[in-house]
Protein backbone atom coordinates (compact mmCIF):
# COMPACT_ATOMS: atom_id res chain seq x y z
CA UNK A 1 0.00 0.00 0.00
CA UNK A 2 1.42 3.34 -1.02
CA UNK A 3 0.91 6.34 1.18
CA UNK A 4 0.49 9.71 -0.47
CA UNK A 5 1.72 13.08 0.67
CA UNK A 6 -1.12 15.59 0.27
CA UNK A 7 -1.91 19.15 1.24
CA UNK A 8 -5.05 20.92 2.36
CA UNK A 9 -5.87 24.33 3.76
CA UNK A 10 -6.83 24.82 7.41
CA UNK A 11 -7.35 28.30 8.84
CA UNK A 12 -5.79 29.84 5.75
CA UNK A 13 -2.57 27.81 6.04
CA UNK A 14 -1.38 24.99 3.83
CA UNK A 15 -1.12 21.80 5.89
CA UNK A 16 0.77 18.71 4.71
CA UNK A 17 -0.55 15.28 5.62
CA UNK A 18 0.04 11.63 4.81
CA UNK A 19 -2.93 9.56 3.65
CA UNK A 20 -3.55 6.05 2.41
CA UNK A 21 -5.77 3.02 2.57
CA UNK A 22 -9.50 2.54 2.26
CA UNK A 23 -12.17 1.84 4.82
CA UNK A 24 -12.82 3.26 8.27
CA UNK A 25 -11.21 6.71 8.65
CA UNK A 26 -8.47 6.94 11.26
CA UNK A 27 -6.92 10.27 12.18
CA UNK A 28 -3.41 9.80 13.52
CA UNK A 29 -2.21 12.71 15.67
CA UNK A 30 1.46 12.28 16.52
CA UNK A 31 4.42 14.24 17.77
CA UNK A 32 7.28 12.39 16.09
CA UNK A 33 7.29 13.35 12.42
CA UNK A 34 7.98 10.73 9.76
CA UNK A 35 9.06 8.01 12.20
CA UNK A 36 5.48 6.68 12.09
CA UNK A 37 5.44 6.10 8.32
CA UNK A 38 6.00 2.28 8.48
CA UNK A 39 3.23 1.99 11.09
CA UNK A 40 0.90 4.11 8.93
CA UNK A 41 1.61 1.81 5.97
CA UNK A 42 0.75 -1.21 8.12
CA UNK A 43 -2.50 0.43 9.23
CA UNK A 44 -3.45 1.34 5.65
CA UNK A 45 -3.26 -2.32 4.61
CA UNK A 46 -5.74 -3.35 7.31
CA UNK A 47 -8.94 -1.76 5.99
CA UNK A 48 -8.37 1.71 7.38
CA UNK A 49 -8.16 5.06 5.64
CA UNK A 50 -5.30 6.72 7.51
CA UNK A 51 -4.74 10.47 7.69
CA UNK A 52 -1.75 11.86 9.57
CA UNK A 53 -1.17 15.63 9.58
CA UNK A 54 2.52 16.57 9.51
CA UNK A 55 1.97 19.19 12.22
CA UNK A 56 -1.26 18.48 14.07
CA UNK A 57 -3.06 21.51 15.43
CA UNK A 58 -3.51 22.01 19.13
CA UNK A 59 -7.28 22.31 19.52
CA UNK A 60 -10.52 20.49 18.61
CA UNK A 61 -11.58 23.17 16.14
CA UNK A 62 -8.36 22.70 14.13
CA UNK A 63 -8.90 18.93 14.05
CA UNK A 64 -12.50 19.32 12.87
CA UNK A 65 -11.50 21.82 10.18
CA UNK A 66 -8.68 19.52 9.04
CA UNK A 67 -11.04 16.54 8.71
CA UNK A 68 -13.57 18.56 6.71
CA UNK A 69 -10.92 20.04 4.42
CA UNK A 70 -9.54 16.52 3.82
CA UNK A 71 -13.02 15.36 2.77
CA UNK A 72 -13.89 13.32 5.85
CA UNK A 73 -17.58 13.64 6.70
CA UNK A 74 -18.11 10.51 8.80
CA UNK A 75 -17.09 9.82 12.42
CA UNK A 76 -13.44 8.85 12.84
CA UNK A 77 -11.27 6.89 15.19
CA UNK A 78 -8.60 9.22 16.55
CA UNK A 79 -5.20 7.86 17.52
CA UNK A 80 -3.26 10.29 19.71
CA UNK A 81 0.42 9.68 20.40
CA UNK A 82 2.47 11.28 23.15
CA UNK A 83 1.74 14.96 23.61
CA UNK A 84 -0.81 14.86 20.77
CA UNK A 85 -2.88 12.54 22.94
CA UNK A 86 -4.12 15.64 24.79
CA UNK A 87 -5.43 17.11 21.51
CA UNK A 88 -7.13 13.79 20.76
CA UNK A 89 -8.80 13.71 24.19
CA UNK A 90 -10.00 17.31 23.92
CA UNK A 91 -11.32 16.69 20.40
CA UNK A 92 -13.21 13.56 21.47
CA UNK A 93 -14.70 15.47 24.41
CA UNK A 94 -15.65 18.61 22.47
CA UNK A 95 -17.09 17.02 19.33
CA UNK A 96 -19.91 14.59 20.00
CA UNK A 97 -20.39 13.37 16.43
CA UNK A 98 -16.84 13.58 15.05
CA UNK A 99 -15.13 10.87 17.10
CA UNK A 100 -16.40 7.29 17.34
CA UNK A 101 -13.39 5.81 19.13
CA UNK A 102 -10.26 7.15 20.86
CA UNK A 103 -6.91 5.36 21.06
CA UNK A 104 -4.12 6.91 23.15
CA UNK A 105 -0.56 5.70 22.70
CA UNK A 106 2.08 6.60 25.27
CA UNK A 107 0.02 9.65 26.22
CA UNK A 108 0.28 11.78 29.31
CA UNK A 109 -1.65 14.56 31.00
CA UNK A 110 -4.38 12.94 33.09
CA UNK A 111 -4.42 15.76 35.64
CA UNK A 112 -4.76 18.47 32.97
CA UNK A 113 -7.40 16.44 31.12
CA UNK A 114 -9.47 15.33 34.11
CA UNK A 115 -12.68 17.12 33.04
CA UNK A 116 -12.48 15.89 29.44
CA UNK A 117 -11.68 12.32 30.55
CA UNK A 118 -14.63 12.34 32.96
CA UNK A 119 -16.86 13.52 30.11
CA UNK A 120 -15.66 10.66 27.89
CA UNK A 121 -16.36 8.19 30.70
CA UNK A 122 -19.93 9.53 31.07
CA UNK A 123 -20.50 9.33 27.30
CA UNK A 124 -19.11 5.77 27.30
CA UNK A 125 -16.98 6.57 24.27
CA UNK A 126 -14.75 3.56 23.55
CA UNK A 127 -11.25 4.53 24.69
CA UNK A 128 -8.16 2.33 24.45
CA UNK A 129 -4.82 2.99 26.09
CA UNK A 130 -1.70 1.59 24.45
CA UNK A 131 1.64 1.66 26.22
CA UNK A 132 4.36 0.63 23.81
CA UNK A 133 6.89 -0.01 26.56
CA UNK A 134 9.47 2.03 24.66
CA UNK A 135 10.20 3.89 27.88
CA UNK A 136 9.42 7.27 26.33
CA UNK A 137 6.68 7.76 28.87
CA UNK A 138 6.46 6.16 32.27
CA UNK A 139 3.79 3.56 32.95
CA UNK A 140 2.56 5.78 35.77
CA UNK A 141 1.44 8.40 33.22
CA UNK A 142 -0.61 5.82 31.32
CA UNK A 143 -2.01 4.41 34.54
CA UNK A 144 -3.14 7.90 35.60
CA UNK A 145 -5.12 8.15 32.34
CA UNK A 146 -6.52 4.69 33.01
CA UNK A 147 -7.70 5.67 36.48
CA UNK A 148 -9.16 8.98 35.26
CA UNK A 149 -11.22 7.02 32.73
CA UNK A 150 -12.55 4.79 35.53
CA UNK A 151 -10.91 1.63 34.21
CA UNK A 152 -11.22 -1.50 36.34
CA UNK A 153 -7.85 -2.94 35.23
CA UNK A 154 -5.60 -3.70 32.30
CA UNK A 155 -5.65 -6.12 29.39
CA UNK A 156 -2.09 -7.15 28.57
CA UNK A 157 -1.19 -7.95 24.99
CA UNK A 158 2.30 -9.23 24.39
CA UNK A 159 3.29 -7.98 20.94
CA UNK A 160 6.93 -8.88 21.41
CA UNK A 161 8.08 -5.53 20.05
CA UNK A 162 7.15 -1.89 20.25
CA UNK A 163 5.79 0.14 17.31
CA UNK A 164 9.19 1.33 16.11
CA UNK A 165 10.63 -2.16 15.91
CA UNK A 166 7.56 -3.92 14.54
CA UNK A 167 5.21 -1.56 12.67
CA UNK A 168 3.17 -4.52 11.33
CA UNK A 169 2.29 -5.61 14.86
CA UNK A 170 1.40 -2.01 15.63
CA UNK A 171 -0.87 -1.90 12.55
CA UNK A 172 -2.60 -5.11 13.70
CA UNK A 173 -3.14 -3.75 17.20
CA UNK A 174 -4.57 -0.44 16.01
CA UNK A 175 -6.69 -2.26 13.40
CA UNK A 176 -8.13 -4.53 16.08
CA UNK A 177 -8.90 -1.53 18.29
CA UNK A 178 -10.55 0.42 15.46
CA UNK A 179 -12.66 -2.58 14.43
CA UNK A 180 -12.87 -4.94 17.41
CA UNK A 181 -13.70 -8.53 16.50
CA UNK A 182 -15.20 -9.15 19.90
CA UNK A 183 -18.30 -7.33 21.09
CA UNK A 184 -16.84 -5.36 23.96
CA UNK A 185 -19.93 -3.21 24.32
CA UNK A 186 -19.12 0.39 25.13
CA UNK A 187 -16.90 -0.38 28.07
CA UNK A 188 -13.50 1.23 27.47
CA UNK A 189 -10.55 -1.12 27.35
CA UNK A 190 -7.09 -0.43 28.72
CA UNK A 191 -4.35 -2.06 26.73
CA UNK A 192 -0.70 -2.34 27.51
CA UNK A 193 1.70 -3.65 24.88
CA UNK A 194 4.59 -5.43 26.53
CA UNK A 195 8.01 -6.32 25.17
Amino acid sequence: MVLRELTTTVRGRTERYTAGGEGSPVLFLHDQGDSFRPALEAMATRGMRVLAPARPGSDPEWVTEFLHSAGIREPVAIVGHGLSGAVAVRTAHATLHTVQRLILIDSIGASALRTALAGLRRRELPVSLVWSADRTWAWSAMNALNLALGQPGHVLVSAGQNWRRDPRAFGRIIGDLVRPRLNLGFRPVALSVCR
